[in-house]
């Protein structure tokens, strides 16, 4: 699969106005959907930063590639393990469904911090390097991976970013979880040497169908 900085800043051009307006329309029509209306606007964030690591390996300027690199994987690795489990939080009026993403929530706050504080705290950063015209992360592991092989951390990650899309009362949101699992193993099969780029492509392509769910959602709720 072929990505770009083109690519990248053209995806987060178009996002983020679709973002805002999501956002627009949650404050108008029901505010507890507002986290979720946050997801397009975030996601053209991190693709922005992903089209800086082009330049910077464009450019050879190790200094922003490093920078930029570390910025896309705070979202890649820690940003989206929690905020996709604390937005469902907000969707379901069952307490215990709610109790349940809540500790979803907790562990993938968690287990973002345990995946991105070795990158924080390794001098020489992340790694970015071009394979087959993506981009390839390589960052320092945090010691648990040593105890299970790649696969598992991404199913550990699948698991807490997508099922909390599928447990939601609000079924609107499981074709998106159905998609983005389907990307995932797509990503996983395909483009494991760039997975983490290639996948958040994807999840952010997949993010736009939020502005049609905001587009055709119920209006705004009378007093």
């Amino acid at each position: 699969m072929c990505v770009s900085a083109e690519a990248n800043f053209g995806l987060s051009g178009v996002l983020v106005p679709v973002g805002v307006y999501c956002m627009k329309t949650a404050v108008q029509r029901d505010r507890s959907t507002l986290p979720v209306a946050a997801i397009p606007l975030v996601f053209g964030v991190q693709q922005a930063f992903e089209g800086l690591v082009w330049v910077g390996i464009h450019r050879a300027d190790a200094e922003l590639t490093r920078l930029a690199a570390t910025g896309f994987l705070f979202f890649a690795l820690a940003f989206w393990l929690f905020w996709i489990p604390f937005c469902a939080v907000f969707l379901d009026p069952r307490r215990a469904v709610k109790r349940l993403l809540a500790v979803m929530a907790l562990l993938g706050l968690i287990g973002g911090a345990v995946l991105f504080f070795p990158i924080l705290s390794n001098p020489s950063g992340p790694q970015a390097t071009v394979v087959r015209h993506s981009i390839r992360y390589e960052y320092a592991s945090p010691p648990t991976a040593r105890f299970a092989p790649e696969t598992v951390w991404h199913s550990f990650y699948l698991a807490i970013v997508a099922t909390p899309l599928i447990v939601v009362k609000n079924k609107t949101l499981l074709w998106f979880a159905t998609a983005l699992v389907a990307s995932a193993v797509v990503s996983h099969l395909y483009f494991l040497y760039a997975f983490a780029s290639i996948w958040c492509f994807l999840a952010a392509l997949l993010s736009l169908y939020l502005a049609y769910l905001f587009h055709h959602g119920p209006q705004r709720r009378t007093p």
